[in-house]
Formats: structure tokens, sequence, C-alpha cells
């Protein structure tokens, strides 16, 4: 039985011996609430490494009632130490690290009987270390800020032990709002959440996050007096591009790259926290400079407009290496930028992040296929670029959306991709991966579990996820895990097994008929969610839990009724449709409210609220009434 991280922990107590069945434990941490062990730290411990020893004794008092002294290494080495981090200690242990290897946020875990070793890089490695062995070792996890499994054992021994970890991306970052706690991002080993403190280890840091040309160079500021630095677009120089979004900078402007530089040594001066300054294009999907020296540019890069972009950020690189030669630049390939040049090469200061989408010939990447399956036409875009840009660069990162923006709350049902994906990065030479989610609000489809996955794949691409979906709808859901994986599976089955012409899923679409989610699917699903609501309606936190789920459903009825009330004929059955479907939609924003669901799209959009939902309804209720127009 899984709880909630509020409640006290379950009973099962289970012995974790990765000693190949020794009978015996090679080390016996606890027994009956008592132990010989304490745990050491240097006198000169970073930050996460003195909270790497106090969240170890925290949960080591939760598993087995046993409450181990922290001491440092000024004090002599005893008998029984889990020694955490380089230390007089392990020095004394003869216990080799190769701290050089393991970087900020390797580890290794070693049994040295009768003593144990959990060290690794000062900035978060230590820290990372002793969340592994918890969960790897002892069985704990965090699934939500607040839903967690830690067992109680009596007796807790261990087995043998010998693990080094080493993260293959440098770079890993879940956007999703309760992703953004800062407890959760560190104990699942996030490293690019905004709110990690100092003590959770620091956060990979950028300035600005993106689409910064503007703050490089403000229109308000320069425009008037230095329009050539502005795109020609149209024959004009101008800052609004397409869709009244802002335009792009003239990037082979002398004055105007002389300008961005100083402006990003300020930046600079004035972020010393920052392992990044971003020179990104703006947001949109056009205003890219069309000069005579931007478009021959481009053409010599064979039609590439990622061409001035990329000769722009190598020489803001060159010149801020010169007094600052760690720092890096970071820029996006976006939209209309993301072809890569045919023959220039990037800075070795300078990071692409590849955005997965929009791509000019379509869509953004498609969520339903993975990346790899070349059968899936919509993501051949995503394909070229990811192989073009590892051929000339050595850093490329990927911004990776796997939420649909548009509909927060229809069913999106992408979680079989997202471990493929991952791994398909990894393997084509990708260091770092931003996965965005719905990070503006609380509520979109299974956001708590899409968020766990992606943590755990980022840390390790070879996670089984199928297992670990398995355990966050036990802890999560209850006893109505098994209709909620039955509901999942019946989404994927229909999704991963349609017709690749008709079953794309994109993060923009707007439509709420989509063909995955068919009639019999439909029916289905409201049979799977009303037998799990009523299999957990006596567990309160739980029953809110499914009903939030189940929403979704409420809202395809509808937003699917909005058509039809639209369309009926004055008449015999018009009042009881319109009767039913005020009902409905009475039933549905109640419970909304009751739930916490505040938004039923992205916050960037208009009209995102649930109230602007409603109206939007209303409106369609004054049709076939006396105001024809509704109200």
């Amino acid at each position: 039985m899984w709880r909630d991280s509020r409640c006290s922990s379950c009973g099962i107590v289970r012995e974790k011996d990765t000693g190949g069945g020794s009978a015996e434990p090679v080390l016996l941490l606890a027994d009956g609430g008592s132990s010989d062990f304490r745990i050491v730290v240097s006198s000169s411990a970073s930050p996460s490494e003195r909270r790497g020893a106090e969240e170890l004794q925290r949960f080591l008092e939760e598993i087995c009632g046993a409450r181990l002294p922290v001491v440092t290494d000024e004090d002599p080495i005893s008998q029984h130490e889990i020694v955490l981090g380089d230390s007089a200690h392990l020095r004394q242990l003869g216990v080799e690290v190769d701290f050089d290897e393991l970087g900020d946020e390797g580890f290794v875990i070693r049994t040295s009987p009768p003593h144990l070793v959990i060290a690794g890089g000062r900035k978060r490695g230590t820290m990372y270390g002793v969340y592994a062995f918890l969960e790897e070792h002892l069985g704990c996890r965090w699934f939500t800020s607040r839903v967690s499994h830690i067992p109680l054992m009596g007796r807790l021994g261990i087995g043998h032990i010998e693990d080094r970890q080493v993260p293959l991306l440098e770079y890993r970052d879940v956007y999703y709002l309760d992703a953004r706690d800062p407890d959760w991002a560190a104990r699942n080993r996030v490293n690019g959440t905004w709110t990690l403190t100092e003590e959770h280890g620091g956060k990979v840091t950028f300035h600005p996050f993106g689409h910064s040309f503007y703050a490089l160079i403000p229109p308000d500021e320069f425009f008037k007096s230095h329009p050539e630095w502005f795109s020609l677009v149209d024959g004009e120089r101008t800052t609004t591009g397409k869709y009244s979004r802002a335009a792009q900078l003239c990037l082979t402007n002398e004055e105007m790259t002389q300008q961005a530089i100083r402006t990003v040594k300020e930046w600079i001066g004035e972020h010393p926290e920052a392992d990044f300054i971003s020179v990104s294009q703006n947001d949109g999907r056009g205003g890219w400079c069309e000069c005579e020296k931007c478009a021959a540019l481009e053409e010599r890069e064979g039609g590439a407009h990622s061409a001035p972009i990329i000769n722009f950020v190598n020489r803001i690189a060159e010149a801020v290496a010169e007094d600052n030669p760690g720092m890096l630049i970071d820029t996006l390939t976006y939209s209309y930028s993301w072809r890569a040049p045919r023959t220039m090469k990037v800075h070795p200061n300078v990071v692409i992040r590849l955005v997965t989408g929009p791509y000019p010939r379509g869509e953004p990447a498609c969520s339903a296929h993975a990346f790899e399956d070349v059968k899936c036409y919509a993501n051949a875009d995503l394909r070229e670029a990811i192989r073009d840009w590892s051929r000339i660069t050595g850093r490329l990162y990927v911004w990776d959306y796997i939420v649909n923006f548009r509909q927060y709350l229809l069913p999106f049902p992408n979680i079989h991709t997202l471990g493929p994906n991952i791994r398909y990065l990894v393997e084509n030479g990708v260091r770092g991966i931003f996965e965005q989610g719905s990070g503006d609000v609380m509520v979109s489809d299974m956001a708590e579990l899409k968020a766990y996955l992606s943590a755990k794949l980022l840390w390790n691409p070879d996670y089984d996820e199928e297992i670990g979906m398995g355990e966050f709808l036990s802890a999560y859901y209850g006893k109505a895990a098994g209709k909620i994986r039955e509901y999942l599976e019946m989404l994927r089955e229909e999704v991963a097994g349609g017709d690749y012409y008709t079953s794309h899923m994109q993060l923009f679409n707007p439509h709420v008929d989509v063909p995955y989610l068919t009639p019999d699917v439909l029916a289905r699903s409201r049979v799977l969610l009303e037998v799990a609501e009523g299999i957990v309606a006596n567990d309160p936190e739980v029953l809110k839990r499914v009903r939030r789920l189940r929403l979704s459903l409420d809202y395809i009825k509808l937003s699917m009724a909005e058509r039809l009330v639209a369309l009926l004929d004055e008449g015999e059955g018009q009042q009881s449709v319109l009767d039913w479907y005020d009902c409905s939609k009475a039933g549905f924003f109640s419970a909304a409210e009751e739930l916490g669901v505040e938004n039923w799209r992205a916050t960037c959009y208009a009209g995102n609220s649930m109230e602007d939902f409603r109206t939007r309804l209303d409106s369609t209720r004054g049709i076939g009434k006396d105001d024809p127009g509704g109200s």
C-alpha cells in the first residue's frame, strides 16, 4: 500500500540485499530502532552535502526508527560510519574515489565494511548519491511534492553495493508546476528547476531564459536612432513580424553586433550566477531580416535562416571568451531557424537549444509517435534538424514540448513516447533537455505522472518507465490504480496503433474531436473512470485525483455539445436538450472549482480561465432564444 507523505509510513517490512541473495547483510544499519552507525561529513562540506546528511538522517529515521547522529570529520573515525563526500575519514578508510571523473553530479555508493561510503561531486553529486541510495537500494520514492513512499523496516540491512553513476545529460529540467517544488526536484535529480537553492545544489541558470533579442537591443531605446539594426521585412525596417509578433534583428549589422557584445558583457557582470547567457531570437514564426547581407549569408549556407544567427552568436562568444573563457552563450533554433547552416561551425562556447516545433512544413513535432519512428512523417523535420545540428556542434540541447497548450484538459496520451524520445535524443548527442509541460497551471492531463517519469528518464534514459508508471499509479490512485492504468493503456493503444495519417498529436491542436477519442474510447473511458471513482469513494484525497482526471471527459462532452446546441432547431425536444446542457455546465464548473481547476488552456492564450470557458459556453446557450446572437 502507498500513502501520502503527510501520513504515517505504510507497514511494509523489507530488506534490500544487493549481495546476490546472502542470508546475512553485509552491513546492518539498524535493528529494532537502534543503530551503531553515524553519518560523517567534512567540516568544509558544501551546502548540498550538509543537506544530504540531514536528508539521510531524516529518511533513515522514518524507515527504521533510528536517528543516526551527524558529525564532521574533525571527530576521530569510529567503527561504523556512513561517510558522505570527500573527507579525512574517506582517506583514512583508503577508499579511492576519482572525483574529477565524477564531475559535479556523479557519485559512488560503496560498501567498505564496516562502513558505507556515498561520495560524489561537492556541487550536487554527494547529495544525489544519498537520494540514489535511499531510492534504489532502500525503496524510497518521491512521486510528487506531496505523495511519496517511504518503507518501514524493523531490521535494516544491506548487501554488497558497488554503484557508480554519472548522468549522461548535463542539463535536466521538467517544467510542470508541481515539479518546481525544490525538494521534489533535488530528490529526483533535476538540476534546472528555477526554485532550487544553494542547499539543493543550486541550479543550471540561464539569463535570460530565451527569446532575448529585444532585451539585448531594446526597440524603445534603439529603433528610432538605429532602424538599420532591426529586420528589413518586405522592404521596411520593422519591429513587428508575422501575426503581430516581434520581428528580429539585422544580425549582420556590425554596429548592432558591437552593442550586443557590450550588453552581454554587462549581463555577465550583473548575473554572476548565470551558467548561460541567452542570445536568442524573438518568439514567433517570422520576422527575419531580408537585407542584402543577411540574405547573401543565408544563400551561401544553403538557404538556412539560422546562418545569420550562428554567425552573430559566434561573434559574441568569441568576444566574451577573452575575459570569461568558461561562459556559455545559448541560442534557440526555433521555427524559421530550425535548419542548420551548410558549412558553418558553432563556436565551442555556444550551446544550441533546438526546439521541437513548430516547423515550416507543417505543425510541431508529433507527440503520438516516437521521434525515431520513420513512419511518422510529422517528425521528419525534427529528425533532420537533430542530425544536422549534431554535425556542426558538440553541445546540443533540446527544448521539448510534451503538452497540448491549447487544451490542458484534453487527454494527451504521450506517456509511451517520453522514454523513446529521451533515449533517441541522447543517442544522437544531445547533452541537455528541457521538458516543457504545463508549468503555468497545476492541472493538465496526467501532469504529475509525466513530470515524474520525465525526471527519472532524464537522469537515466534506460529507466524502466513501465515499472515507474505502475509504482506511481499505485501511490497516487491507490486501489483505483488498475482502472486508471486500463484507461491509459486504452488511449495508448488507440494512438500508437492508429492510422499514421490521422493519429498525430500536436501541441497547439485547438480541436476536441481528435481521431483517437472515438465514440467507443469515450464510452469505455467513462465506464472505467466511473468504476475508479466508486473504488476510492471512501478515500477523499484519492477520489479528488480520480475526479480531476474524469473532468477531462466532461470537458469533451461540453465542447462537443456546444456545437450540437448551436445547430438545434426550434421545436419539440429543443428545450430538454438545452436544459441538459445547462445542468451539465453547472455540474462541470462546480466540480472544477471544488477540484482547484482554474484554467482550461495555457495562460499565454486569451480567454484561458475556466470563467472564460464558461462565458464561451453560455454564449452558445443563447442561440435559439429570442436573441439569436447569444449573449
